[in-house]
């Protein structure tokens, strides 16, 4: 299970990918057929788990950045926001994979299966 986050891989089959782009996301899995969004505003549970990552990344940096040079606070936190925009895209593909997982493993039962 922890393989197919980290690679963001379907979590029914481990082998079809959740994304076809950068942050395209296809409707379903090419290989076992598995509808990626179950209903409409699946997702909403993936933008709190983004938001988690996001606030992590931007700590990170602006400690490591605060540890490392003699910058004001607010040039730190400056620096590390912008640091951080283009990790914003990771973020948003691992909390969707993190998302589908946790959803799966809670409630495994496809929607259309009911």
């Amino acid at each position: 299970m922890v393989r197919g986050i980290l690679t963001l891989r379907c979590p029914r089959c481990y082998r079809g990918p959740l994304f076809k782009g950068l942050i395209d996301m296809p409707e379903r899995c090419p290989v076992c057929g598995l509808i990626y969004e179950r209903e409409h505003g699946y997702f909403v549970g993936a933008m709190a788990i983004s938001y988690g990552l996001a606030v992590g990344l931007v700590a990170i940096i602006f400690f490591g950045l605060l540890a490392i040079t003699r910058w004001p606070l607010e040039w730190v936190l400056l620096v590390a926001s912008v640091a951080f925009l283009p990790l914003a895209p990771l973020c948003l593909r691992y909390s969707r994979a993190l998302w589908m997982y946790l959803d799966r493993r809670i409630d495994p039962i496809d929607p259309v299966d009911r």
